[in-house]
């Protein structure tokens, strides 16, 4: 007998793991507020953080939205909905913000907040309604969007350093370890906002 997957479950993550998931999403954020409130030169909090920090809270109470309705199993599919779009949405809204911090280049922080865009687009009915890979593809690219600044500025420890915590939570969400695997990742992107908190302010028109 063959049993049904219950659509309601990502990844058949139990209610205690996805409570876990919403929690570990504000590890970003954290790390964005601890650079703002102590800052690590006195010239620090200028526009750039504080665009990058603005991001990153825009996104959160659509992410932790999301895992809570999960763990309620208010969602009669757990991929197939509003919600998770809306999550994914402002990863690329969130990343609009951070390369505008991160870039000196004008030209390159306008395509990239164009490439953001049409990924955004791309998560919805109307824009195609990408599929898994094509979406985590479009993720991975939207973060590499806002590193790179770092790498064409020589700042090849941080860089190099935010792409194993990148690399580090992609394979843990994908191993699933358990169900715990999620919010790992999170955790792992609160060490990535690390790297490019410290590299902005490395810049010298922050």
């Amino acid at each position: 007998m063959v049993e049904c997957k219950d659509a309601r479950l990502l990844d058949g993550m139990s209610p205690v793991q996805e409570i876990w998931n919403a929690v570990t999403m504000a590890c970003p954020t954290f790390v964005a507020m601890w650079f703002l409130w102590s800052p690590p030169s006195p010239d620090f909090v200028g526009w750039r953080p504080i665009v990058m920090a603005l991001g990153l809270i825009l996104h959160l109470p659509f992410s932790c939205a999301y895992h809570l309705l999960l763990a309620r199993r208010e969602l009669h599919d757990a991929v197939d909905n509003v919600p998770r779009r809306l999550d994914q949405s402002f990863i690329h809204v969130a990343a609009i913000f951070i390369v505008n911090g991160t870039s000196s280049s004008f030209i390159y922080a306008g395509v990239a907040s164009l490439l953001n865009l049409y990924f955004l687009c791309r998560l919805w009915p109307l824009g195609g309604d990408a599929g898994w890979i094509e979406r985590m593809v479009n993720v991975g690219v939207g973060v590499l969007s806002y590193g790179l600044p770092g790498l064409f500025q020589q700042e090849y420890r941080l860089f190099l350093v935010g792409v194993a915590y990148f690399i580090g939570g992609a394979a843990a969400m994908i191993l699933r370890l358990g169900g715990w695997g999620h919010g790992i990742m999170h955790i792992c992107l609160g060490g990535l906002a690390y790297q490019v908190f410290s590299f902005v302010g490395k810049l010298n028109d922050t």
